[in-house]
């Protein structure tokens, strides 16, 4: 039975963030118990995939408060209010890395985490890229790093890259299943 057509759960909101909010969902369990579960309801983000060329891509160095680590990830950001994806595609990446994309291509969509998080992460790749000034937050602490099919296929290997989006999208790159894709959006 899918009970987002046939019974939607209750709702309250627990938590208002600047980025997303916590809500308590009151759902009920195959015993038929209400059981309340909490979870992230989230504007949707995008990740994309900067390419320099077929084999090389712009990546960041990370610093992430929350996980105090500096991870290795493909740039990504959080939509603002009723901006269409492909904008914060393009917004995100000149923000975070400086590159501006002459285009932006959807190579799939994904939940972040579905247990805990109605976070939609849409995966874009950015071609015919031009390098120019960063516009990062106050509070993001980031370098480029520009990496090769091989540094990808390496960090994996090693371990390095422990971001999810990040390794959904360098598991695109690595698969080629990129060069198919050829609907450009400007």
């Amino acid at each position: 039975m899918n009970h987002a057509e046939s019974d939607p759960p209750e709702e309250s909101i627990v938590l208002r963030g600047a980025r997303f909010n916590v809500h308590a969902m009151s759902i009920r369990g195959s015993d038929g118990k209400t059981y309340v579960r909490e979870v992230v309801r989230h504007p949707g983000a995008v990740v994309i995939l900067p390419l320099l060329d077929d084999d090389t891509l712009v990546m960041i160095e990370n610093n992430r408060p929350s996980v105090g680590e500096t991870l290795l990830e493909l740039p990504a950001g959080t939509r603002e209010p009723d901006e269409p994806a492909e904008q914060t595609a393009f917004r995100e990446l000149i923000e975070e890395t400086g590159y501006q994309a002459k285009s932006v291509s959807l190579v799939h969509e994904f939940y972040s985490a579905p247990g805990i998080s109605d976070e939609l992460m849409l995966l874009y790749v950015a071609r015919d890229l031009t390098r120019g000034e960063h516009a990062r937050e106050a509070t993001e602490q980031i370098e480029n790093r520009i990496a090769s099919r091989e540094d990808v296929r390496s960090w994996i290997a090693e371990g390095r890259i422990r971001d999810a989006k990040t390794l959904v999208g360098l598991y695109a790159f690595l698969a080629g299943t990129l060069s198919i894709e050829k609907q450009d959006s400007k």
